[in-house]
């Protein structure tokens, strides 16, 4: 293909999916494929053992799953053709469904359908925006290291920054081109200080940051649930949302809730289901319960599998290159792990089905954080990983004892 008609890549390792150029350098792309080319090492060297297994082990977790009565379906889902099969495996199975680690996502879509909101679309925030409210801490750009130029139109547009930001990403910000305040306050406290500030009217209002709110005609106020330190996310956002609630009757002020890749999956489960996540099927009827659903409390009752006579399983589908959590590995279960990664120390009833990584070894579809676009990722051009089943083949392949 000649180099001028070459589509751009598009960068699978953070919700912002961002378009690849030789002039974008990310250091969580970079580190993310210094990663992928150590897996790839250790992958390589066992990929012929790799073929001559993969068979035998398909045929036991096919087994397993036919003896099984109590399953749950959990990891990490980052595409949309991962969640798909997934939920067809929930349905044939009558299985819990929820991911690993989806309370955070799960506290603000609860938020949502309580209180309501202004939600806006990057690039609506990005053209119409003159003013930013940044609330949240380091961790934000740990996850999204481009952000701060992904919202900036390329003029001087100002930005507060609220809560507990270091130097370091106080000149990230200011560098994309923002004339950044930053004012450090409790993130606990944040709602209460926005009420405080603002509720005097732009007239007799005597703080700097009670001025620049009250002066702008369209804010967004941009915040990352899963990377806030909060102790209720989803109260604290109820009273983020009255407090915008009230603005907006006076001037217009919008919400931009970023999410992570993991926001996949609750929208295509929506999709396909009704629901975000933490169903159980029952003759193939989707039944959402939050609480008793949640993946993490399936499995702490459940602490050892000898004495259950439930016959209980569970199917970890992983499609990111992030290590098996330890907590799950001290699971005394039965495990189906669809993963890139071994089952560290694996019992006898264990079995692993080693997958691709998804936008990498393999096509993806995914979300951008702001949950308005859906990428279409083609696998990256300059990895040469070993050939693997993705996740969403290998439960096509499970969904034959069903």
């Amino acid at each position: 293909m000649n180099e001028p008609n070459r589509r751009p890549e598009i960068c699978s390792f953070c919700s912002l999916l961002c378009e690849l150029t030789p002039e974008v350098s990310c250091s969580k792309r970079i580190a993310s494929l210094s990663q992928v080319s150590r897996r790839h090492g250790s992958l390589g060297q066992s990929e012929a053992a790799v073929d001559g297994s993969a068979e035998r082990a398909a045929q036991r977790a096919i087994r397993q799953i036919g003896n099984a009565t109590d399953v749950l379906i959990t990891g990490r889902f980052r595409c949309v053709d991962s969640t798909r099969s997934a939920v067809e495996l929930a349905q044939r199975c009558s299985a819990v469904i929820d991911p690993w680690d989806s309370d955070q996502a799960m506290h603000a879509i609860a938020s949502l359908q309580r209180s309501g909101g202004y939600s806006v679309s990057l690039g609506e925030a990005r053209d119409r925006s003159d003013l930013w409210i940044v609330i949240g801490q380091d961790r934000m750009l740990d996850h999204t290291p481009l952000l701060p130029q992904a919202i900036q139109r390329g003029e001087i547009v100002p930005l507060l920054l609220l809560g507990k930001w270091s130097d370091s990403s106080i000149r990230q910000w200011q560098q994309a081109g923002f004339e950044a305040l930053c004012i450090d306050a409790h993130l606990e406290d944040l709602p209460r200080c926005l009420s405080q500030a603002t509720r005097l009217g732009a007239d007799h209002c005597d703080s700097q940051l009670g001025r620049w709110i009250l002066q702008s005609t369209y804010s967004t106020v941009l915040f990352a649930p899963a990377t806030l330190e909060v102790a209720q996310v989803d109260l604290w956002m109820d009273m983020l949302s009255q407090w915008i609630l009230r603005q907006n009757q006076t001037h217009r002020i919008a919400t931009l809730s970023w999410g992570g890749l993991e926001s996949t999956f609750h929208q295509t489960c929506t999709w396909l289901t009704g629901f975000p996540g933490r169903i159980r099927f029952d003759k193939k009827v989707p039944g959402y319960d939050p609480g008793h659903y949640r993946a993490q409390s399936w499995c702490d009752r459940r602490p050892n599998a000898t004495s259950d006579p439930s016959r209980p399983l569970v199917v970890w589908v992983d499609d990111s290159i992030e290590p098996v959590p330890e907590e799950f590995l001290r699971v005394e279960v039965p495990k189906i792990s669809i993963s890139s990664i071994p089952i560290a120390n694996p019992t006898a009833q264990d079995v692993w089905l080693p997958s691709g990584i998804a936008g990498v070894s393999s096509a993806m579809k995914a979300f951008r954080g702001d949950q308005t676009i859906l990428a279409n990722i083609q696998p990256a051009s300059n990895q040469n990983l070993p050939k693997l089943r993705s996740p969403s083949d290998w439960i096509g392949r499970l969904l034959q004892c069903k």
